[in-house]
């Protein structure tokens, strides 16, 4: 008898957008019993109990750009310099992967609203300047709750398009 074991809880979502326009999606989330999830301020270590990031790549899995929560793994970024895995905001470009974190709370790229199961991300339009084409992304948390541990889930992967632009701006 074969049995089996699957914690993968990823959601396979395909995602089209289109060159230079502002890249906003919205997701409330739920859990299996389809009650949303609260999403606390407080933690037990540095930071929000939920961050986020979401990396784009290229066919041949090298970077292209990566969106932050304004903590990422601890490390808010502000100065001019940084450590670690947070680095500053840089458009994409031929051969430099790019990175955006925005600004702080509700004005970084990813953003968990306190207490109502809602995850925007939000990315302007210049650093959605990248070739037009067939990419695929994931979107990971990272989830430290109150008198938890700490964990990595990835809850969203998948293609993402990218579509050519005409009219930029």
């Amino acid at each position: 008898m074969a049995t089996t074991l699957n914690t993968d809880v990823a959601v396979n979502l395909d995602i089209t957008a289109r060159r230079n326009d502002t890249f906003k999606m919205i997701l409330t989330v739920k859990d299996a019993a389809g009650t949303v999830v609260a999403f606390p301020t407080s933690s037990g270590g540095d930071g929000p109990s939920y961050q986020g990031k979401m990396t784009i790549v290229n066919s041949s899995g090298d970077k292209v750009i990566s969106f932050f929560s304004d903590y990422w793994r601890d490390l808010q970024e502000h100065g001019s310099t940084y450590t670690g895995n947070h680095p500053k905001d840089r458009t994409p470009a031929a051969n430099q992967e790019g990175f955006y974190t925005g600004g702080t709370g509700a004005g970084a790229a990813i953003y968990f609203h306190p207490s109502t199961g809602v995850v925007t991300v939000n990315v302007p339009y210049n650093n959605i300047d990248f070739q037009s084409g067939e990419y695929s992304y994931d979107f990971q948390v990272y989830k430290y709750p109150n008198g938890g541990s700490i964990e990595y889930i990835t809850w969203l992967y998948g293609k993402f398009t990218l579509r050519a632009d005409i009219t930029q701006a």
